[in-house]
């Protein structure tokens, strides 16, 4: 889980890297929140067992604080490949606590 958190963190840091100082619509701060959120969901998941319920309840959590950090950087933090690379995630960490959800629970609230 940690290498897939990386990966998104690198691309995410990788394009503004390859932008014009200025021109990147997200800072590193940015990242760094999106990252957080990330940990943050992950430590909530590994703190008491996991119903598919509770789990949902974090997940949403974590999707909403990612919609509204994405609209913040004009739409444009979380792109198709970090997207999928975050379901994947939630998906992998929702796995570690036992919880067994077909399709993509993120679905629901994601607007990235």
């Amino acid at each position: 889980m940690k290498s897939l958190l990386k990966s998104i963190q690198y691309d995410m840091l990788d394009f503004i890297e390859g932008e014009d100082e200025g021109d990147a619509d997200y800072t590193s701060e940015d990242v760094k929140l999106c990252i957080t959120s990330l940990l943050e969901f992950m430590s909530s998941m590994a703190s008491e067992a996991q119903t598919l319920e509770s789990s949902k309840e974090h997940v949403k959590t974590v999707v909403l604080s990612l919609n509204s950090l994405n609209h913040q950087c004009g739409d444009c933090l979380i792109e198709t490949d970090q997207r999928e690379d975050i379901c994947e995630f939630i998906k992998k960490v929702m796995s570690a606590a036992n919880v067994v959800f077909s399709g993509d629970i993120t679905e629901e609230w994601r607007e990235w």
